[in-house]
């Protein structure tokens, strides 16, 4: 944990109400504004799966919520008095639900972008944008002293796997109801 409170340490170091400003609207990205984004992205590109997603946002920040109840770590500014509280937050740190959501958000976006029919260019840069966005909105969380590297991480494969798990789900259900019009001859 020394290792982790030294990462947040500096990145608090010589901060400026610009950099903290930058960060405190790149981590609104991993909550309801990045909801609303990528729920509007996908339902440009197939209305039922951002109806389904709405169930998976849901269910994922339930989760989240009974996991950091569970392990009950506690936030970096309550473990040192050096690290500044820049959000507001309060309540445990592990896992990070803004991390969990900015995996589960890229990984349904990327499962959009890798369904289309755009070209592989255009693929790679977007996929590279949502890496590039996703590793600033864990940036952001420590920087806002928040979450230790850890709980970042252990968000960011929350959010990854619960989004994986949804789209097999979503996939296999939307196969069963093909196969029924298929029966029924419609």
């Amino acid at each position: 944990m020394d290792f982790e409170i030294k990462i947040i340490e500096f990145l608090q170091s010589n901060t400026t109400t610009g950099w903290i400003t930058f960060f405190k609207i790149i981590t609104m990205f991993g909550s309801y504004l990045g909801f609303i984004i990528t729920f509007l992205l996908l339902y440009r590109k197939n209305k039922r799966l951002s109806y389904f997603f709405i169930i998976v946002f849901l269910s994922a920040s339930l989760f989240n919520s009974i996991l950091k109840q569970i392990i009950a770590r506690e936030r970096p500014f309550v473990v040192n008095e050096k690290i500044l509280n820049l959000d507001n937050e309060s309540g445990f740190s592990m896992p990070s639900g803004h991390s969990m959501c900015a995996g589960l958000f890229a990984t349904f976006l990327i499962y959009i972008i890798l369904k289309s029919n755009s070209k592989k260019l255009t693929k790679f840069l977007e996929i590279f944008a949502i890496f590039v966005f996703v590793g600033m909105i864990l940036l952001s969380r420590m920087v806002l002293g928040v979450h230790f590297l850890t709980d970042t991480l252990l968000g960011i494969f929350v959010g990854i796997m619960f989004a994986i798990f949804s789209i097999m789900l979503y996939n296999k259900m939307v196969k069963k109801i093909i196969q029924k019009h298929i029966e029924l001859g419609e």
